[in-house]
């Protein structure tokens, strides 16, 4: 089966610059992704990323979709096999990593470098 990042894009974002008096101490960050199979069409598949960033200076939620497609149709086995598990949200994370480099340093912000992600240990709790 061969299969291909056709698209991506962020679905929803939310940035929000805070007072001076309402910077925080510490920086937090939060990921989760999930998959979605259609049922309609059944040579394609969507990862799905959420991001929070909790700065010290801004909070910043980040929704992006990236959209594989295949050409054969998906199977159950497919569906329950490492690669939209792992080997997916490994090829889009780096989309999304340059873009939020990319936007917090277009910001006049500190620019934030999100960290690498081995999704084999990555604990999804959407899967």
């Amino acid at each position: 089966m061969n299969i291909q990042l056709e698209n991506w894009r962020i679905v929803e974002m939310n940035y929000s610059l805070l007072n001076k008096r309402n910077q925080r101490k510490e920086n937090s960050l939060g990921l989760r992704f999930r998959k979605i199979f259609s049922d309609k069409n059944k040579f394609a598949f969507k990862i799905v990323f959420n991001l929070t960033i909790n700065d010290i200076e801004y909070d910043l939620n980040i929704e992006a979709m990236f959209n594989f497609k295949t050409d054969e149709e998906i199977t159950e086995d497919f569906k329950n096999s490492h690669f939209p598990k792992i080997n997916a949200p490994a090829i889009a994370y780096p989309y999304l990593r340059a873009y939020v480099s990319n936007l917090t340093l277009q910001s006049g912000v500190t620019p934030v470098m999100l960290p690498t992600i081995n999704f084999i240990k990555f604990e999804n709790p959407e899967d």
